[in-house]
């Protein structure tokens, strides 16, 4: 299963190596009235990589039960 997380955020890295290059591209030059919806799109695509960053960070350093859950409870006394 922890494969499948790495590969599957791997894969959500993508678009937003994808619009680093882009952004390179078109930048330095300016491309006018295509600015706004360009970097909508730009920022879309980080927001999905991001989604995959942290996919993969959660599957490498996965939280251990033992360690208190999402509601704050401490973990249980030893």
């Amino acid at each position: 299963m922890r494969f499948l997380a790495i590969a599957f955020g791997l894969i959500l890295l993508l678009p937003g190596l994808c619009s680093l290059g882009f952004m390179v591209v078109f930048l330095p030059g300016g491309t006018g009235a295509y600015d706004a919806p360009l970097i909508l799109v730009w920022l879309v695509c980080f927001a999905i990589s991001f989604g995959g960053f942290t996919m993969i960070r959660r599957a490498l350093n996965p939280r251990r039960k033992d360690a208190g859950g999402l509601d704050g409870a401490p973990p249980p006394a030893k």
